[in-house]
């Protein structure tokens, strides 16, 4: 395992009935976390899965650090664990039961920081887990997938059914982990508050096909509204990334590329009396609308 790329698609496709994903063609960077952000039924959870490869794609290739599952699928899946969104066909298991079979998948799997796992989560090992809440479920699942130490996690919405304690455990654990190894975390979710505490890049699925990864960071600094004062007859939809534009109640824009919108007003003599980030979640659905 020494490809710096984690995980690479190339023209991936999943056709069914109502619906086909891609072509996708990714290639993230190990080492960061991407949210993978989209309207429901677009094909989150199904690209997922064919990264697993518990879902055959119809065509395209999917790599684990440069390789592939027809090379030696039992060993691939060591590199990556996966959480569903529910965990199925495990009801009737306790979690010490679950540990003995998939721990021994894992040559890093350590049972000792398993149990601490599940003792900060505050779920019982000893209960099946179709007793559990649907909180508890979510944490059961978050345990088995971060004591394997595997260098890729799939996280099919982490922290939905997760109180705000919980949200904050697993948000440790994952600084924990980064300290003591390097990982790749790539997570479908519909919450800012993930993509705002958890996201280094945001991955864009629309209408089946990935746009991005983009860097969050850049995205907030790129995207701004800015308030201002000058000729009135300036032609808006002339600045460099606008958006969207009104003279009302005061003159303002939305631009994509502020650097580029703050040259061109200067030069055309109008002044940037204010200028505001756009909240991540009005940013996300402009994204998504373009």
């Amino acid at each position: 395992m020494n490809s710096t790329i984690a995980l690479r698609t190339e023209r991936l496709v999943k056709r069914r009935a109502d619906y086909c994903l891609g072509p996708v063609d990714l290639a993230l960077e190990h080492g960061y976390t991407y949210a993978l952000v989209g309207p429901n039924g677009t094909g989150k959870t199904t690209l997922l899965t064919c990264c697993m490869n518990l879902t055959r794609p119809t065509s395209g290739k999917v790599e684990l650090f440069g390789r592939s599952y027809e090379t030696g699928e039992a060993e691939i899946r060591t590199y990556a664990a996966f959480v569903p969104d529910p965990l199925e066909g495990c009801e009737s298991f306790t979690l010490l039961e679950m540990e003995k079979f998939i721990g021994r998948w894992y040559e890093r799997w350590d049972g000792s920081d398993y149990r601490r796992r599940a003792e900060r989560f505050r779920i019982p090992l000893h209960k099946p887990y179709g007793r559990l809440s649907q909180g508890d479920r979510k944490k059961a699942a978050l345990t088995l997938a971060l004591s394997t130490r595997a260098p890729l996690l799939l996280l099919d919405e982490p922290t939905n059914g997760l109180d705000l304690a919980s949200r904050s455990q697993l948000k440790q654990m994952l600084v924990e982990d980064s300290e003591t190894m390097e990982r790749t975390v790539l997570m479908s979710t519909h919450s800012v508050e993930d993509i705002r505490q958890f996201a280094d890049y945001i991955l864009l699925l629309k209408e089946g096909r990935v746009e991005g990864p983009y860097d969050k960071d850049s995205l907030s600094m790129s995207w701004r509204r800015l308030w201002l004062t000058g000729p009135a007859t300036l032609d808006m939809s002339a600045v460099p990334g606008a958006v969207e534009w009104s003279e009302a109640p005061v003159p303002h824009l939305i631009t994509r590329d502020r650097d580029a919108a703050l040259a061109y007003l200067e030069e055309n003599g109008v002044q940037v009396t204010s200028e505001q980030p756009l909240p991540l979640d009005e940013l996300l659905e402009r994204l998504l609308q373009l």
